[in-house]
């Protein structure tokens, strides 16, 4: 039963960041983001203290990251217009279409879609986390570019990463470690 507690784990946050779609309360809202930011920072440590590692986990923990990221994405261009401006929303699509390249190449190249736990993705999944409280709270522009840059980075890294190298490595820290 052990083994599988990391990929209940990221199939929770796959089911939590689809609740974040029904909630409307603010309190329910924090509740529910920090219940899939606790999943996703614990799936990965379990897996990795108790050697429990897998190749079906990896991909169940990228699979609830992006549809977290998508759901967050829609969340904040139906409820909050005023912050995500059309220029946040152009740079958050760039980035999508990016991903999205990544991952239609991927298939193509090792004939599987693939996702990979670099530095920069990790960094950038953080700075997701806590962009939101960002946001809200602090609005300030350069801060959110930032954000936006770390994570374009993160992207573009995976990208060439998959266009540089033949074989996948899951868990490959950056385009500058085999």
């Amino acid at each position: 039963m052990k083994k599988y507690i990391p990929n209940i784990l990221s199939i929770l946050r796959i089911i939590c960041s689809a609740l974040l779609l029904f909630i409307s309360d603010r309190i329910s809202f924090i509740f529910l983001y920090f219940i899939i930011g606790l999943t996703d920072i614990l799936d990965g440590f379990i897996a990795r203290k108790f050697n429990i590692e897998s190749e079906l986990g990896a991909r169940i923990d990228s699979f609830a990251d992006f549809v977290f990221y998508i759901i967050l994405f829609f969340i904040f261009s139906r409820s909050y217009n005023q912050i995500m401006t059309t220029n946040y929303k152009m740079v958050l699509i760039g980035i999508l279409v990016v991903r999205l390249l990544n991952v239609l190449l991927t298939k193509l190249k090792y004939k599987k879609f693939v996702f990979l736990h670099t530095i920069a993705n990790k960094t950038s999944g953080i700075l997701v986390y806590f962009s939101p409280v960002i946001i809200l709270f602090k609005q300030n522009n350069l801060i959110i570019w930032i954000v936006f840059l770390l994570i374009f980075i993160a992207t573009l890294e995976e990208l060439l990463i998959t266009i540089i190298y033949s074989e996948v490595n899951l868990n490959r820290k950056s385009i500058f470690c085999k």
